[in-house]
């Protein structure tokens, strides 16, 4: 008697119907192995489609950052001529504005302090 036999119930006359079940396994395994590679290559076209929507985004959010800085960059040029206008204006002012030259003494008109008694007025 064969090991075989001895060991299990089978014949060598029910050695084809294992055989069966064995390719009948396989094809069990690689339907498993079909629907995972499936499932995998739509989770990773999804993973990429998301990947591109935020890199889409991004892009989308940094031309917006970079059209706002360019404006605020063009209101700071702006601001800092109309400090520059309104300081010479000052600058042209001050020998004759009668209010600064009243009470103010000429070391408080170069600190840019007034006098107490022009502040008490």
């Amino acid at each position: 008697m064969s090991l075989f036999s001895a060991t299990s119930n089978f014949t060598r006359n029910d050695a084809p119907d294992f055989q069966l079940f064995r390719k009948s396994e396989s094809s069990d395994d690689e339907e498993k192995r079909s629907k995972r590679r499936e499932k995998n290559r739509v989770a990773a076209q999804r993973s990429r489609k998301r990947q591109t929507r935020r890199a889409d985004e991004l892009h989308e959010a940094y031309e917006c950052m970079e059209q706002e800085n360019s404006l605020l960059r063009k209101e700071v040029q702006l601001l800092l001529e109309e400090q520059r206008r309104l300081t010479d204006a000052l600058k042209a002012h001050e020998p004759l504005c009668p209010v600064l030259n009243c009470g103010m003494t000429s070391t408080s008109r170069s600190t840019g302090t007034m006098s107490p008694e022009f502040m008490s007025r």
